[in-house]
């Protein structure tokens, strides 16, 4: 069971200040974290910057009495009014709470020993590393290699020919590995031939992988997700494309074959991004655009077709002129 005092002797070990009113029950059971509009007494919650407008309301709403809380936001006025509330100041209570998620309360799952649900299909050519799990249904051909402390969801397929590093998770329902959508017309007969997909998948460790997503193999090279890349839900990525550490492709998005993604970029939900094309490192694809061309590292994106972000505004902004003396003259 966790209190609020592991709690705050969690926080202290790593140098959080802490700060307490002088009513706290450290001896609270602490059950799990939960968002601040739902927390009661045995909850922790949080609240980010992006609560500065409504922060005082959902801390009279609140019952919680664990709350990290960013430290632009928190006042020792806090303590008097609130004495029986822990507040710990952070410069990312998001992050902070999730570590202590991981650090107290392991909701993000820790397997202890390997488990392979009895209706998985497993090929007996397959490498399965230690502390594996492998939910119901799931399909795991020959020829794929599974690091140690990987989690592969209900339903999914993994196809020959693909390398799954260490504590990677694979959500439900996902197609690894299979043949992308590459054709060839032959001129004889004016019929369109599958282009031979000989590559490979290789997903490096700490990648995170939602449900529903298909990452095709390569063709003549492999598609390569590297260290740390978070794929949403409802994503597909074509063959031999390559997306850099720690990218971000978030939901319905479309990378084209191809493609090379650099390190630390976001692709906004709805994103289509063509094939053969680059995207530099610290990139931004703004929400629901349309990438037909380049584009260099640190830069922002968006619209269709995408271009840099100031530009847009500026188009916009003329757009919107142009209407206004359209309606004058009419």
């Amino acid at each position: 069971m966790t209190t609020v005092a592991d709690i705050i002797a969690w926080f202290e070990k790593r140098g959080s200040p802490i700060t307490l009113g002088n009513k706290v029950n450290v001896n609270q059971a602490i059950t799990r974290p939960k968002a601040i509009d739902e927390a009661v007494e045995e909850h922790v919650t949080f609240i980010s910057s992006k609560y500065k407008d409504t922060y005082t309301a959902l801390l009279q709403n609140t019952d919680c009495k664990c709350v990290i809380i960013d430290q632009d936001l928190f006042s020792n006025e806090m303590i008097k009014q609130y004495a029986d509330v822990v507040f710990i100041p952070s410069e990312n209570p998001k992050q902070d709470l999730t570590l202590l998620i991981q650090g107290l309360f392991n909701s993000i799952e820790t397997l202890n020993t390997s488990f392979i649900h009895p209706t998985a299909s497993i090929s007996p050519q397959a490498i399965i590393g230690e502390k594996v799990h492998v939910a119901a249904y799931a399909v795991i051909e020959g020829n794929v290699t599974i690091g140690n402390n990987s989690n592969i969801g209900a339903g999914s397929v993994i196809k020959s020919n693909t390398v799954i590093g260490e504590n990677v998770v694979i959500g439900a329902n996902n197609v690894l590995g299979g043949d992308g959508f590459g054709y060839v017309k032959n001129e004889a007969t004016q019929e369109y031939e599958l282009f031979p997909h000989l590559g490979g998948l290789v997903i490096e460790d700490h990648v995170h992988i939602g449900n529903n997503t298909c990452i095709d193999r390569g063709s003549l090279k492999d598609t390569i997700i590297h260290q740390g890349v978070k794929i949403d839900n409802l994503v597909h990525i074509a063959h031999n494309v390559t997306i850099g550490k720690n990218s971000l492709i978030i939901a319905c998005s479309m990378i084209a074959g191809s493609v090379v993604i650099g390190e630390n970029c976001w692709v906004a939900p709805s994103s289509s991004v063509r094939n053969g094309i680059y995207i530099g490192d610290n990139t931004t694809i703004g929400l629901g655009s349309v990438v037909t061309k380049s584009v260099g590292a640190d830069e922002t994106v968006a619209g269709n077709p995408a271009v840099p972000l100031a530009e847009l505004i500026k188009l916009r902004q003329l757009h919107t002129a142009q209407l206004a003396e359209n309606s004058k003259e009419e």
